[in-house]
């Protein structure tokens, strides 16, 4: 039997504590991909199954007994063997972030670490170079989702910081939707800055993944009507305060705070509804936005939008086929998977 929670409060923007900032703590997995395995993944197309046998060979040097002998290894000095980078690169929906929090999960190692490339780049901005590689210097796996190198000062300092853990001898295993030789094309040509991307790139073995959009099941969603989020709103169950705002409540929020404290925003909620959404006009607006879906979708909270049009009508055309015309069809389609969504995926249900 279903136990029926009252429905929680309803709180507006202004109820929100101030988020912390972000640290080093508790970098695993989002709620999305607690649960994620090998044994879970089930390939679709013959380069996903030869991805799983890929990643699940790259994590195995990390089981229990290859640490022993490490360990009784140390007792000579010597220096550390250089690490290695697996770099897996595919369309949307196929399956690498799966793939990259099975790979976490599945090592047989306490030194690991999972984060976005956007965490990344803001704990590095945030706590210095030297910090930041004294935090992470012990780890002997370093997971990293939606890999993206579209800013140069971003390139050098990535570029940077993965070096010295590489020659600590961590692996390194990321997603993206560009191959790495790819990356930084549209926006910026300077020869200096594609030089930085091809020696990082170099550190990287390639492993493509293909095959149909999980998440396109969900295609051609739009916005629901006003009364209908309304509706919802007032009697929607959840198991922790929701969040009520209108569109321009959203962007204001947005603006407000650092993409990095997104996080700590949701994390007081468990779902969201928001009231009139419309085209974003401004491109660093929008960039903002994808973040905020990015929180949401990986935190697996219930969203519930109004609107008109189609979904993918909130981010301009011209925007749509821009330099970070990926970053909003990834958008577009975690949008679609969360809009179809009739329960919040990383909430606990009460039940016998």
């Amino acid at each position: 039997m279903i136990v029926s929670p009252a429905v929680p409060r309803l709180l507006r923007v202004n109820d929100l504590s101030a988020p912390e900032p972000p640290s080093t703590r508790g970098l695993e997995p989002p709620a999305r991909f607690a649960s994620a395995s090998f044994a879970g993944y089930l390939p679709q197309h013959p380069t996903q199954g030869a991805a799983l046998e890929r990643v699940r060979a790259f994590v195995a040097p990390l089981g229990q007994g290859a640490g022993r002998r490490r360990r009784l290894a140390g007792l000579l000095p010597r220096r550390p063997e250089p690490g290695a980078g697996l770099y897996l690169d595919g369309g949307f929906g196929v399956g690498k972030t799966h793939l990259l929090a099975a790979a976490y999960r599945e090592a047989g190692t306490a030194a690991k670490r999972y984060l976005s490339f956007q965490q990344l780049v803001y704990l590095i901005g945030a706590l210095g170079m030297p910090q930041a590689i004294a935090e992470f210097g012990d780890a002997r796996l370093l997971c990293i989702d939606e890999f993206e190198l579209d800013d140069p000062g971003n390139t050098l300092m990535v570029k940077t910081f993965l070096q010295a853990l590489l020659a600590r001898g961590a692996r390194v295993v990321t997603t993206s939707n560009t191959p790495p030789e790819a990356q930084g094309r549209g926006r910026f040509n300077a020869e200096d800055f594609q030089r930085e991307i091809q020696s990082l790139a170099a550190a990287f073995e390639v492993v493509p993944v293909d095959g149909p959009d999980f998440r396109a099941r969900h295609a051609g969603g739009a916005w629901l009507s006003a009364a209908r989020v309304r509706e919802l709103e007032a009697t929607e169950e959840s198991p922790a305060p929701r969040l009520s705002l209108s569109w321009d409540e959203l962007l204001d929020l947005l603006r407000a705070h650092h993409p990095s404290r997104y996080a700590g925003l949701l994390a007081q909620v468990a779902s969201v509804y928001v009231h009139g959404a419309r085209t974003i006009p401004h491109q660093n607006d929008a960039l903002r936005f994808v973040h905020f879906v990015d929180q949401l979708y990986e935190r697996a909270l219930l969203l519930r939008v109004s609107g008109e049009g189609d979904i993918e009508d909130v981010f301009h055309p011209h925007y749509r086929e821009s330099a970070y015309a990926k970053k909003h069809h990834r958008c577009v389609s975690r949008l679609a998977e969360l809009l179809a969504e009739r329960t919040a995926v990383g909430a606990a249900v009460a039940a016998d």
